[in-house]
């Protein structure tokens, strides 16, 4: 777990031309609009980057739209990174491509589960019995073919997290603006949640979770502005991974101004563990493998014996391991190293050379 959240916006996000990008640079996302193309017997797609308009206001096309190009989104997002979010939401639709995130329902299923959701909703407007209706969604959702018990999704009608399936049937009936937004994202702050990444078209819900917890770090995948899903990051994958995290210890270790003029010390501990580091680094940088928690562990002791070689300041370190997590996403430089007063140590253990 990263610490993370998957936000998944709704009604409102959508645009002409949403999600082109990504259907033109990544095979996964093509296959999401194949299915949703399938499913609806109609050219979705056609119409999301090539249509009217005016078919951004269709009631019945535009959920359609929105939750395959979230989805679209999300497949891409998970092939370049294969992260597991510990929770997932979303505003309105957004909860149904939540629950498809999560692995809760199938994507197919949840396309024609929304097309006919959609249809029973706009029927609502000239039906003068209002049970019937509701019996008819009741029906409908609890008809959702769930492949496993439903975990780790919040729901934003209570701001709390699913307990089951009958507890999505009861939350998905209730009128989408009838929702508890702000407490969602409390709830998931109050679970240690820091870090949020918006999945879908739009960035409508980063300055949302902002307006909540304004120390929060918000990303999203729909955003020219946002510089950790430019076009070229996004393609080098720098995100949680370890590898790319090695190669910029190694340019950190490099870059750092030297205050240690002895000789025989800094061989000791800096030349010395910027080979060992190196050595890490080699070991991966050619290969599909992550690197192993060991060697992570290695590496970041490396790193800090030649910061410490090298006489940096301690408020220099943790600057640049602030910068180093925050380029990257990855919980390891918290997890194997600790700035303990003056002293600098690893897993208890001072660093080689220091007193």
């Amino acid at each position: 777990m990263h610490n993370i959240a998957i936000l998944l916006p709704g009604i409102g996000s959508q645009y002409l031309k949403m999600g082109k990008s990504m259907y033109d640079n990544y095979a996964s996302a093509k296959r999401v609009y194949d299915i949703a193309d399938e499913c609806l017997g109609y050219h979705l797609r056609e119409r999301i980057m090539y249509g009217d308009i005016k078919e951004f206001n269709d009631k019945t096309f535009v959920p359609a739209a929105i939750l395959t190009t979230s989805i679209a989104f999300f497949t891409v997002f998970q092939d370049v990174f294969n992260v597991k979010a510990d929770y997932y939401a979303g505003r309105n639709i957004g909860e149904l491509s939540a629950l498809v995130c999560s692995g809760a329902i199938d994507f197919s299923d949840a396309l024609h589960f929304i097309v006919e959701q959609s249809e029973i909703n706009l029927s609502q407007n000239d039906a003068s019995n209002k049970e019937e209706i509701s019996f008819r969604l009741q029906k409908l959702i609890a008809k959702l073919p769930f492949k496993k018990h439903v975990e780790s999704v919040i729901t934003a009608a209570d701001g709390i997290i699913y307990t089951d399936s009958e507890d999505i049937v009861r939350l998905m009936l209730q009128p989408y603006t009838q929702t508890r937004w702000k407490d969602t994202i409390r709830y998931m702050t109050d679970q240690g949640i820091y870090r949020y990444i918006e999945i879908g078209p739009s960035n409508m819900l980063r300055p949302q979770v902002l307006d909540v917890e304004p120390v929060a770090r918000v990303l999203t995948m729909d955003y020219e502005g946002d510089p950790y899903f430019s076009t070229e990051l996004f393609k080098k994958k720098k995100l949680f991974n370890k590898t790319y995290l090695l190669s910029r210890m190694l340019g950190v270790a490099v870059s750092v101004p030297n205050n240690n003029f002895d000789d025989m010390n800094y061989l000791q501990n800096v030349v010395t563990p910027y080979n060992q580091l190196k050595d890490i680094y080699d070991k991966y940088s050619s290969s599909n493998e992550q690197p192993t928690d060991i060697d992570m562990a290695d590496a970041s002791r490396y790193f800090l014996q030649i910061m410490h070689g090298k006489k940096t300041d301690a408020n220099e370190i943790n600057l640049r391991l602030s910068d180093l997590q925050e380029e990257t996403l990855i919980e390891d430089v918290d997890t194997f190293i600790d700035l303990n007063k003056n002293a600098l140590l690893i897993k208890g253990t001072p660093v080689s050379g220091m007193s």
